[in-house]
């Protein structure tokens, strides 16, 4: 029987040291320039601190070095993480460029890989011929998921507490595979992760004070959220002591996912850039609709917790891996047709009035 009172520490000093973070650091992001200013694209009000991303890294830094053994895995996974932040704040404070950013998330990614030897090679019996294994193949796949997952949290985060809600429910629903499986070395990991978004998704949605005390994730967040989905997913999934398949990380990741690969097929057959911004996000198209913010977010948010537990199940009850993806290849098909535009959505969603 796992012993839940273990988790218990590790969660509430993530949960307590982020909420003081965000208390401590917040007049610091104004009074040094860390702020969203309103655009033609960002219509928020005034000047929002960009340090959501910040407060749950030292969240998660103290609770870590102060309830979980200090291995070498954790040390580099604490490393590179903080050298994540540390390339998202600079690119909040100065706007980067494209390359400079992509040259950084290599250069980290470099690090976990050799470092903690955490890649994703194992991808199972996805088309019902057998295990494929990737090998040395498995290395760049890695680099390319860490992109992809980075690049994917950063796109989503589109309206209040978007981003803060789909993070918790994937580590969230990493936790719940780990307590399955029993695998207790990386429960707390994934739990403290969750717990210390929460702090940054109540300032976000302004509860209970409103909007005065909004703050945004800002790229060091997504950054640093994609690095460690990655990790987790690649430590879940891979070895002898994995805890579920490769094709559940498609379900635990699946809006954030499918929202990024769709966007980047729509603008490829526009024959724009896939970095070019746009408003043709899930949530852009839901707002278009007439769902206000909180609408949306708890329609996309459930969405995403349905599709999490379709892959979590699909792991309790040992439903076939090819089975799995096949099914998940079909609910991407029918995002992508249904979320392809404002017009095609209109069929299936009911307009509030």
């Amino acid at each position: 029987m796992f012993d839940f009172s273990v988790l218990i520490y590790p969660a509430c000093t993530a949960f307590l040291f982020a909420f003081v973070a965000i208390k401590v650091i917040k007049p610091l992001a104004l009074e040094f320039g860390l702020v969203d200013t309103p655009t033609a694209r960002k219509l928020h009000n005034g000047n929002v601190p960009l340090i959501g991303g910040i407060s749950i890294f030292l969240a998660v830094l103290v609770a870590t070095t102060i309830w979980l053994p200090n291995t070498q895995e954790l040390r580099l996974y604490l490393i590179a993480s903080a050298m994540m932040v540390f390339i998202g704040a600079v690119d909040d404070k100065y706007d980067l460029s494209v390359g400079v950013r992509l040259v950084g998330q290599l250069i980290i990614a470099s690090l976990m890989i050799y470092g903690v030897g955490a890649y994703i090679h194992d991808l199972g019996n996805v088309f019902a011929l057998g295990e494929i294994d990737l090998g040395w193949l498995g290395i760049p796949f890695t680099y390319f998921a860490i992109i992809v997952a980075i690049n994917a949290f950063n796109m989503i985060d589109g309206i209040d507490g978007l981003v803060g809600s789909l993070s918790i429910n994937t580590f969230a629903g990493i936790s719940v595979l780990f307590i399955y499986q029993g695998h207790e070395g990386y429960i707390s990991y994934a739990l403290i992760l969750a717990t210390a978004i929460f702090p940054y998704l109540l300032f976000n949605l302004g509860i209970p004070e409103g909007k005065s005390r909004k703050i945004f994730m800002g790229d060091a967040g997504s950054m640093f959220i994609g690095l460690s989905v990655v990790w987790l997913l690649s430590e879940g999934s891979q070895g002898e002591l994995r805890s579920f398949n490769a094709v559940t990380a498609l379900y635990l990741t699946a809006i954030p996912l499918m929202d990024m690969l769709a966007i980047v097929i729509r603008r490829v057959k526009k024959g724009v850039s896939p970095l070019k911004p746009d408003r043709d996000h899930i949530h852009h198209i839901l707002l278009r609709l007439g769902y206000n913010q909180r609408q949306t977010l708890i329609i996309i948010s459930f969405i995403a917790a349905i599709l999490s537990a379709v892959g979590i199940l699909g792991e309790i009850y040992l439903v076939p891996e090819s089975l799995m993806f096949a099914l998940f290849l079909a609910i991407f098909a029918i995002y992508h047709g249904v979320f392809r535009s404002t017009k095609a959505l209109n069929y299936f969603i009911k307009v509030p009035k």
